[in-house]
This record gives structure tokens, sequence and C-alpha cells, in this order.
């Protein structure tokens, strides 16, 4: 199998898995470039290839520094892992 069919494989699992969490609170995303996501709040929505969050901390890469947002809309491509705390 092709490395391209796998990155697609493992996404629509990702994708499948923020499906299940939707309404969740407490749900973790790190994206490409190592962005990372910790909704407080709620996973809103998932939908049309994106991910609509509230009660966000977003962290960038490289910093331990936090920077909150009320609404997040992150892009199903460029995810990278899923969890929950």
């Amino acid at each position: 199998m092709s490395e391209d069919l796998v990155s697609r494989d493992f996404n629509c699992c990702l994708i499948h898995i923020l499906k299940r969490l939707q309404g969740e609170k407490d749900v973790n995303i790190r994206t490409v470039g190592g962005f990372q996501f910790e909704a407080e709040g709620r996973l809103a929505r998932v939908e049309d290839g994106l991910a609509l969050a509230t009660d966000v901390k977003v962290f960038t890469p490289g910093s331990d520094e936090a920077f909150r947002f009320g609404n997040v809309t992150i892009n199903l491509c460029a995810i990278t892992s899923v969890g929950e705390d």
C-alpha cells in the first residue's frame, strides 16, 4: 500500500473518532506543525472537513504558553492525533 493511501486511511480513522466525540468535553487535537488544541468546552461539530470547538486553549510548537479562544475551527486535513482527558 502506498504512503498516500495509508495516510488517507489514518486521517479517515481520526475523523471517525472525532465524530464519535462530538458533543464531548475535554477533547484534545494535535495538528501538523505541532499545534495542540485543548477544548475545555465542547467539540461542537465535525462536518464539511472542519471541527468546531468551544473554550479552547491553543499551544504553539515549542512553547508552554497557551492562547485562549472562545471558538476555533480546525481543518480536519491537518489533524495528526486526537485524545480525550
